[in-house]
């Protein structure tokens, strides 16, 4: 499927229906959707700044509300159980000393994200240090992406282009796998 047959597809709905798309896709899936926007930003199909702020809200508030479950999880009886754990209180010590590193460190390993901010929430993280922390971490995730597509962009020139979303869906898989890898 080629991204340019979708983004031609797509124009009935006017010049905003990609940014609108992408700016929804995290709540889809977080990676393939800043991979794809960064793609399409480094190939010239869309403009940098509002792809950057679309897939930046889309990962913030697909992110922000994740925290709610947690929090929602201890009101329920088994949840005030769940806490009173050793372990469970063993990791709550960490995720609340080290709000910041966990985090950084869920946004960067792939299947920790849903988990680290369930726990923010359950573990009652300040939420608006929570929403920061996520702010932050988004914007370095984009960043990253967005600078390694557009200079792999500018190195391999206009004939190799095509190879950016190939190259980021490679990396994805990568990491993915080696993450499945150490959990052996």
């Amino acid at each position: 499927m080629d991204v340019s047959n979708i983004i031609d597809s797509l124009g009935f709905l006017g010049p905003y229906a990609i940014y609108i798309a992408i700016l929804l896709a995290p709540f889809i899936q977080e990676d393939l959707a800043v991979l794809a926007a960064a793609g399409l930003s480094a190939t010239g199909q869309t403009e940098l700044i509002p792809t950057v702020l679309a897939i930046f809200t889309g990962l913030f508030f697909s992110d922000i509300w994740k925290y709610w479950i947690g929090w929602a999880a201890l009101s329920n009886k088994k949840g005030t159980e769940f806490s009173k754990q050793e372990k469970v209180m063993a990791l709550k010590e960490k995720v609340l000393t080290y709000p910041f590193s966990t985090m950084m460190t869920a946004r960067f390993i792939p299947l920790t994200r849903i988990p680290a901010y369930i726990a923010a929430g359950f573990f009652k993280v300040s939420y608006a240090k929570f929403c920061l922390y996520v702010a932050i971490t988004a914007i370095l995730y984009i960043a990253l992406f967005f600078t390694v597509f557009h200079v792999l962009g500018e190195l391999m020139a206009e004939k190799l282009k095509w190879a950016l979303p190939i190259i980021g869906l490679s990396f994805a898989a990568i990491m993915v796998g080696m993450h499945l890898r150490s959990r052996k």
